[in-house]
């Protein structure tokens, strides 16, 4: 495991190119989160121009500051770096993350030749480097982020990310679902500290239970994907992968100067690794959300309750699209749920379609999904619930359904997972906002719609069969 604790916790951070102006982009992605999220550490501006920057006293250089900084935010122009780096060196700072754009993502001579003289004064002087072209590093537990609407709960999760934008986009959209991280580094263009420096960190960090990634290229090949397949042997690992086409391979070069790789080749190391591939930011804060509150499920049989019987059919095509069963539920409990519930209209099946009294009534509504989850043909519970109708005729007993599904979900050991359709309305969005909020309290995943739920589900179910099998491989070779 290397040792990146003056990293992810730092004693001191300062900011190269911090500004008078409080709304300057060094001030606004650096100074200002810190301030906000409240780091337990020592802050120093440094602008030759400015004594004072947002309340924090101000040096003229690196070689002014008091003590020996844990680490440097480089924020001024690219052809300056060579020689903050030479100070940074001089006085003893262990690393600098390099803010600055126009090196090798540029794919011209100078940026290239300007990124490896940074990168070897670096080397030869003991200091490491994160990007250049990067935002750094996100440790909320601490105060470390560059994203000031970040919060500053710590969670199981953590992440790494090639690109500034991703990563700070991915901390927003975590925050808003319920993920929290434990850690997090954007990395842009690798000059020197890469992915497999970080998964390598996160696969040994006691307190990452999961690990996120968006990776565009690769540095190291053979260290990184040795590295990967023994993280992914202790931890689930799931990979945001740029640069899986022409135009995207194309795109990876000229964002961070780095070579994507064939396609062909890294799917087959995916499978191999048990490593879990997404297509997007959004699956992959899906995905987070599964493997982080839901217990493996014992199988892929999906028991599904909700109301509307489109909803229902788009449901089961969902699920069996994903890999997922939807058995039919036995006649004997069919008859039980019959017994409350009015014949007209409804699906009792699986999914159950209930009529609108049952679904309205939170007694009778818990009823049904109890009945569900004590089936034993069942290893998942999807609950959907329609927010429209709700939340456009101000119908007020969603938050007693949410009542009453949390109490059913203490009494069964099955995974809950719960779907709040929207439609994108505003009214019902707002809506979702709370009833999110309640599920996520009692520790159910919530997803906006039942593709993504199973999507999800699917590939939390699949790494866990994956690993059992790799286990019973393993056993079996001991034995001979």
């Amino acid at each position: 495991m290397p040792d990146l604790e003056f990293l992810f916790n730092p004693r001191s951070v300062a900011i190269v190119g911090a500004s008078s102006n409080p709304d300057s982009l060094a001030n606004r992605n650096f100074i200002r989160p810190l301030l906000a999220l409240g780091y337990q550490g020592r802050i120093y501006p440094v602008n030759p121009h400015s004594s004072e920057i947002m309340g924090l006293r101000a040096y003229a250089r690196i070689l002014d500051i008091p003590e020996e900084v844990d680490n440097v935010v480089c924020a001024i122009p690219a052809p300056l770096t060579p020689k903050l780096i030479e100070d940074c060196v001089r006085a003893n700072a262990k690393a600098v993350t390099c803010y600055s754009a126009g090196f090798s993502e540029t794919g011209e001579e100078e940026g290239l030749k300007l990124e490896k003289t940074m990168a070897e004064i670096a080397r030869r002087g003991g200091v490491r480097i994160i990007g250049p072209n990067c935002l750094g590093v996100h440790h909320p537990k601490v105060g470390l982020t560059f994203e000031p609407n970040s919060s500053r709960d710590s969670g199981p999760v953590s992440f790494l990310s090639q690109s500034g934008g991703n990563a700070r986009e991915l901390i927003l959209i975590a925050t808003e679902r319920g993920i929290r991280f434990s850690k997090g580094i954007s990395y842009g263009n690798a000059s020197d500290l890469n992915e497999a420096d970080f998964v390598e960190y996160f696969a040994g960090d006691k307190d990452t239970k999961v690990i996120a990634a968006y990776i565009e290229g690769i540095k190291e090949p053979p260290r990184f994907l040795r590295t990967l397949a023994k993280g992914a042997a202790e931890k689930p690992v799931i990979i945001l992968k740029g640069g899986k086409t022409g135009a995207g391979t194309r795109a990876v070069t000229s964002h961070t100067g780095a070579l994507a790789g064939s396609r062909r080749v890294w799917d087959v190391l995916c499978r191999q690794a048990n490593i879990t591939q997404v297509g997007s930011l959004e699956e992959l804060a899906d995905d987070i959300l599964a493997f982080t509150y839901l217990r493996p499920p014992r199988g892929r049989r999906v028991g599904i309750v909700g109301v509307g019987g489109g909803a229902s059919v788009q449901a089961a095509d969902d699920c069996e699209a994903a890999g997922l069963t939807v058995p039919l539920l036995p006649s004997g409990l069919i008859q039980a749920i019959r017994e409350f519930t009015p014949q007209a209209g409804v699906g009792l099946g699986n999914p159950i379609d209930t009529s609108a009294d049952v679904y309205w009534d939170p007694v009778l509504f818990a009823k049904t999904i109890r009945l569900v989850a004590g089936f034993g043909g069942v290893d998942v519970l999807f609950i959907v619930l329609g927010l429209i109708y709700a939340a456009k005729h101000k119908i007020g007993m969603v938050g007693e359904q949410i009542k009453a599904l949390v109490e059913v979900g203490r009494e069964t050991d099955k995974p809950v997972v719960v779907v709040l359709r929207t439609g994108g309305l505003i009214e019902a969005e707002q809506l979702a906002c709370t009833v999110r909020a309640q599920c996520l309290e009692a520790g159910y995943p919530v997803y906006p719609s039942v593709r993504q739920a199973t999507q999800a589900i699917a590939h939390l179910i699949l790494y866990h069969e994956n690993r059992e099998q790799k286990g019973r491989q393993q056993s079996c070779e001991t034995v001979r």
